[in-house]
């Protein structure tokens, strides 16, 4: 057992919305329909005989193809919730599961760029939501590799003695800035939010090694407007997500080198990992990590045909899912890598024994 300090996950929890928007109904919205190229996509399509498919048909091939996503989770105006309330049932979630109250908290470190409110930030209100009004902590924007950021310095401050138990959450709904008249775009967003509790231990389980935190300047991948910036030729909503081969690539690329780079840290390689969870931007970068790793025993989980891109919460909900066995059986103890690339761009991996 080592002596060190370090963070544990003592729970996890997630929150989804109820509203399911699969492929079909995706294309029933007139704006996205008169945007898509039904001929294009019928000929690139793979199918036995793609003219015999209706529209609507052809679309969700050509989405499952290109992103694979069969379909995502929007929280619709109707339901009455914000991004705080889902983060804040995700956090409830995640206080259950580990068994911990809103007195036992030190911090909250809150991961998103959707928030309904730009004050009080959503760390607040989050905090306010399940019981801890006083709890301090704030909101922090690193897209889609958020959540990552969120435990590495949740970490941080556990090991700076900082605090003993930190909650780290993160929640977007992306479904409400998105210009579904820009296809690419519209296709690959969902809704959701995930948290997990990281509290104090010197055990032989936890954040193995210091967590990886890089960025670089680059608009062109993906860029939201903020809400203060619009004008009147470009106006809100604003949120434009490049693809092609090359943001593909380079997505696999540096996940992977994250990933290579938190190992090295914690002193282990790939052949000791039992699972990578990276970002879940597109299907083709999450089969290209599995591919370029060739796990000797471990995997890589894949889930974004269900819920969409959700930004950070993609890592977050993931983890939950592999906590609770719903990606099959891990052994005990397990080895994960989280890895996550967002725009910006925004680069963060840990490697965590659970």
């Amino acid at each position: 057992m080592t002596s060190h300090i370090t963070a544990e996950i003592a729970g996890t929890g997630r929150f989804l919305p109820e509203t399911t928007m699969d492929n079909f109904a995706l294309y029933a919205k007139d704006e996205l329909r008169s945007a898509f190229d039904v001929d294009r996509a019928r000929v690139s399509v793979r199918a036995d005989e793609p003219d015999t498919l209706t529209d609507a048909e052809v679309f969700d091939r050509w989405a499952r193809q290109v992103t694979g996503i069969r379909s995502r989770r929007i929280l619709t105006p109707e339901s009455g919730l914000t991004t705080e309330d889902m983060c804040a049932r995700a956090a409830r979630a995640a206080m259950e599961d580990g068994d911990v109250g809103p007195d036992d908290l030190d911090l909250i470190y809150l991961a998103s760029l959707t928030c309904s409110d730009e004050v009080p930030n959503g760390a607040c209100t989050v905090a306010d939501r399940i019981g801890a009004p006083n709890l301090g902590g704030f909101t922090f924007n690193a897209a889609c590799a958020g959540y990552v950021y969120a435990i590495a310095n949740a970490w941080a401050a556990i090991v700076a003695g900082m605090a003993e138990t930190v909650l780290v959450v993160s929640g977007d709904t992306l479904t409400r800035y998105v210009d579904y008249s820009d296809v690419r775009t519209a296709v690959v967003f969902g809704d959701g939010a995930g948290a997990a509790v990281l509290r104090k231990t010197d055990g032989d389980r936890g954040v193995l090694g210091r967590p990886v935190m890089a960025g670089r300047f680059d608009r062109s991948p993906l860029y939201m407007v903020g809400q203060g910036w619009e004008t009147d030729d470009e106006p809100f909503p604003k949120l434009h997500m490049e693809g092609g081969p090359r943001i593909l690539r380079r997505a696999i690329n540096t996940m992977v080198s994250a990933g290579e780079d938190s190992l090295a840290l914690a002193g282990l390689g790939w052949d000791a990992v039992d699972a990578v969870i990276p970002h879940q931007a597109n299907l083709r970068i999450t089969k290209g990590i599995e591919k370029q790793l060739d796990l000797e025993r471990g995997r890589v989980i894949h889930n974004i045909g269900e819920y969409g891109n959700m930004s950070a919460s993609t890592v977050a909900v993931t983890l939950d899912e592999v906590m609770r066995g719903m990606h099959g059986e891990m052994p005990d103890p397990a080895t994960l890598v989280l890895t996550a690339i967002g725009g910006g761009y925004t680069v963060a991996a840990t490697t965590i024994r659970v």
